[in-house]
């Protein structure tokens, strides 16, 4: 088991961060270091990242699985910062589906590790001014329930603080889809719809003249819909797939798949990403 261990250590690039707290360093000076770039106002609106890779990416490097999630959370980071200097006005990052409820049979030590990440982060006072300084407002879609409930409700009402705090600001827009998949947000607007018609606030008519009416009861209502959705970790081997991540929002939106696992994202990848979308024209059915 040594030998295997020392030849393991022999195999490590020398530039790879042999701890966690060194992974971080190297990550926010990796998206402190952005390029200049400001991308057409008119045309990327809206960028969505399926932040996918992270516990492969930090067994690659021989670090527990877990701290791939810590690593994300700094690369999260470095994204939205850069999003926002780019002029990226919407952005949108998966980290958790609610598929991923799952690994509580298998490994509940993971769950339990990614949701209090989550909770330590969105708590932390330096996010809430970061968003009030930049006037970014805050959005959590998914599903609320077991979300909220986490940590005895305190999840919740620090959720609700963040976007209670935020909701006026209107220069950017961040939104952490946590509990989501596509089916359930969709069912829960057909739900509030149906409710609104039943109050009487909605012509039970109108729907049928304009589907597009749908949008108002999604979680991102208001806001424009998806242009480029980056998905990270997809294997070459892998048949590229969307794991019904925002279906309607994202239905004339362009995809790009990144083999990079998501902490190992760089701001040139994402730059070569946007630069490749904005020059690609999308003839959306004419």
């Amino acid at each position: 088991m040594k030998g295997k261990m020392a030849l393991a250590e022999i195999k490590r690039n020398p530039e790879e961060p042999h701890s966690i707290e060194e992974w971080e360093v190297q990550i926010k000076a990796t998206w402190e270091n952005a390029p200049e770039f400001k991308v057409n106002p008119q045309k990327t609106k809206h960028v969505a990242v399926i932040c996918d890779g992270n516990r492969r990416a930090a067994n690659e490097i021989h670090l527990k699985p877990n701290l791939g999630h810590q690593a994300g959370v700094e690369t999260i980071r470095g994204v939205a910062r850069t999003l926002r200097k780019w002029g990226v006005k919407n952005s949108t990052f998966w980290v958790w589906s609610r598929e991923n409820w799952k690994r509580e049979k298998n490994d509940p030590q993971q769950v339990k590790f990614v949701m209090k990440l989550a909770y330590e982060n969105l708590k932390d006072p330096n996010f809430l001014e970061e968003l009030k300084e930049n006037q970014v407002r805050f959005t959590q879609i998914g599903r609320k329930e077991k979300i909220y409930k986490l940590f005895n409700n305190k999840m919740g009402k620090i959720i609700e603080k963040l976007e209670e705090e935020t909701k006026k600001f209107n220069s950017y827009q961040l939104n952490l889809a946590m509990d989501y998949i596509g089916l359930d947000e969709i069912n829960r607007a057909y739900l509030k719809m149906n409710e609104d018609i039943g109050k009487g606030k909605l012509d039970p008519n109108l729907p049928k003249k304009r589907p597009k009416l749908i949008y108002n009861y999604l979680d991102t209502a208001g806001q424009p819909l998806v242009d480029l959705v980056i998905r990270t970790g997809m294997n070459i081997d892998e048949i590229p797939h969307t794991s019904d991540f925002m279906p309607l929002q994202a239905r004339f939106a362009c995809w790009q798949f990144l083999p990079d696992f998501f902490p190992n994202l760089t701001p040139y990848t994402l730059l070569e990403t946007i630069e490749g979308f904005e020059k690609y024209e999308r003839r959306f059915g004419r």
